[in-house]
């Protein structure tokens, strides 16, 4: 498998698919230093809100206070994205109160209050711990900024991930439209038009070659490979922060390091000089 063109000169972005937690998309222009630089900096440098304190007053529950304030820490947070602007030093309080009198109850991350409606439970119905009649719980928990690169709680994706353009070419004047290709693509983006195979979604491609392998002909009638300078960039948000904002503070956070980089550079010229 070889690369099927030259890398272009001009990087150029186009954004193939954006919703409230996902964003994908095709890079050209570009090197796998760089996109993989934007991967790791989203993963484990981009700032989000997360409880990094919690203070347990009362706990009769069967969990134990460690437990409890574990499961606490891991609630995603929903936040302002202008907080990272803003507000990077914003301490936002938590005060969670339950008990139960007669009955079972199973206490949620929804219970939470906030102080801040800026930094919310991203889902209100998360179980945290079931109370038996008579058992309570009462507690105040911390949240601040912090990057994954502390701890993963502050890991504002959940995936983020970047692969080559996939390029696939089928030499239609001798396929045989067996069909074998399309029974063992794990992406089903194989199909029969007519007297002619076609390929449905090459974006989906996880360049795996299951279909070159498995054809009879050799050599085989289809080939993959991929172009190079191209990339499918794919983040997937926790829901702190919309998945836009996560790659644009991801570009920032590059940049900064880029321009710290020119400086030190700059003072050993001219300490040699």
């Amino acid at each position: 498998m070889s690369p099927a063109s030259e890398v272009p000169k001009a990087m150029e972005v186009e954004v193939l698919e954006l919703t409230d937690e996902a964003l994908r998309l095709l890079v050209r222009g570009a090197d796998v230093a760089f996109v993989n630089a934007l991967r790791r900096i989203m993963i484990a440098e981009v700032p989000c809100m997360a409880i990094e304190e919690v203070g347990i007053l009362e706990n009769s529950s069967v969990l134990d206070d460690e437990v409890l304030a574990h499961r606490i820490g891991l609630i995603p947070l929903k936040m302002k994205p202008s907080i990272l602007e803003e507000e990077p030093d914003k301490v936002v309080r938590f005060e969670l109160s339950a008990e139960a009198k007669e009955d079972t109850i199973t206490v949620y991350s929804g219970d939470l209050r906030s102080d801040s409606p800026d930094v919310v439970p991203l889902y209100p119905n998360m179980p945290i711990v079931k109370l038996a009649p008579g058992q309570r719980i009462y507690l105040i928990a911390t949240a601040r900024l912090g990057t994954g690169s502390q701890h993963a709680r502050w890991q504002p994706v959940s995936a983020a991930t970047h692969k080559y353009l996939p390029v696939i070419r089928i030499d239609v004047s001798r396929c045989t439209l067996c069909g074998k290709c399309i029974e063992i693509c794990p992406k089903r983006i194989l199909d029969r038009t007519g007297n002619a195979m076609r390929v449905k979604n090459v974006i989906t491609c996880t360049l795996c070659r299951d279909c070159v392998e498995v054809c009879p002909l050799d050599p085989p009638a289809i080939d993959v490979s991929w172009e190079e300078g191209s990339f499918v960039m794919y983040v997937e948000s926790t829901g702190a922060l919309p998945p836009e904002i996560i790659l644009e503070q991801a570009t920032k956070v590059l940049d900064r390091k880029l321009d710290e980089f020119e400086e030190k550079l700059k003072e050993v010229v001219a300490g040699e000089a």
